[in-house]
């Protein structure tokens, strides 16, 4: 059903927000000048709300309320996230290889790939829309590879990756936030993902070798310092 009245003001000026990751972060530390933001953002807003003038202070009050309506859902999310890491242990393993295979060609190799998977100390299998992807140990990539066929039949593989592993408390499954807090500090000191993995109380992310130390030093400091970090919230309260 087509909308007979434009948006508000509030209404825009939350979902131009909301695609400005940076922004959001500003304003749950509270460190975000209003009034600038408020200019930076007013042509964006007049081109969504095209049938009246906007002033300034509307958008500046738009902007502080949606900034209190944050700062009270991060403070009981990032609890719930510090809790998760204090709780959680994470481990590196070596020497993965990425191969992704089409759809068509693994379904009925599935048997088999079970039972080569059963020989190897790490093995993740994930299904897209027309692809199979399987991140495994190097030593049985020769074996899986022969079973759906060759090389022919692969569309990508690559090599010399490692998986970062974090095993969680089973809380994590229902908890918003917890990949996206680990995943963006590994993007700000350069890290690339391969692949991200969820598998019940384990997040498996896949990273170049080269990267694979790192990336490591930073989750397992992330998790020390959520053990060092006095919060009052408890198991039951996460729900």
């Amino acid at each position: 059903m087509q909308r007979d009245s434009p948006p508000s003001i509030a209404e825009v000026t939350k979902n131009i927000v909301l695609q400005h990751p940076s922004i959001i972060d500003c304003m749950k530390m509270d460190i975000i000048n209003y009034s600038s933001l408020a200019t930076l953002i007013k042509s964006e807003i007049e081109n969504v709300i095209k049938t009246k003038k906007i002033r300034n202070e509307a958008i500046k009050v738009a902007l502080i309320r949606f900034s209190q309506e944050i700062s009270g859902k991060w403070k009981l999310t990032e609890e719930r996230i510090s809790w998760l890491l204090k709780n959680s242990t994470v481990e590196l393993k070596s020497d993965i290889v990425v191969v992704t295979v089409k759809q068509a060609l693994l379904v009925d190799k599935l048997g088999e790939l079970m039972k080569i998977a059963s020989k190897s100390r790490f093995f993740q299998l994930t299904q897209g829309t027309r692809t199979f992807t399987i991140s495994c140990d190097k030593k049985i990539i020769d074996e899986v590879i022969m079973e759906v066929g060759g090389e022919k039949n692969v569309e990508k593989i690559i090599d010399d990756q490692s998986a970062i592993i974090i095993v969680s408390p089973v809380e994590v499954i229902e908890i918003p936030g917890f990949v996206s807090y680990v995943t963006t500090q590994l993007a700000w000191n350069g890290i690339n993902i391969t692949q991200i993995i969820s598998c019940h109380e384990d997040t498996i992310l896949i990273v170049d070798r080269k990267d694979a130390q790192k990336a490591y030093n930073i989750v397992e400091d992330m998790i020390i310092k959520h053990r060092n970090r006095t919060t009052n919230i408890t198991q039951e309260g996460l729900k």
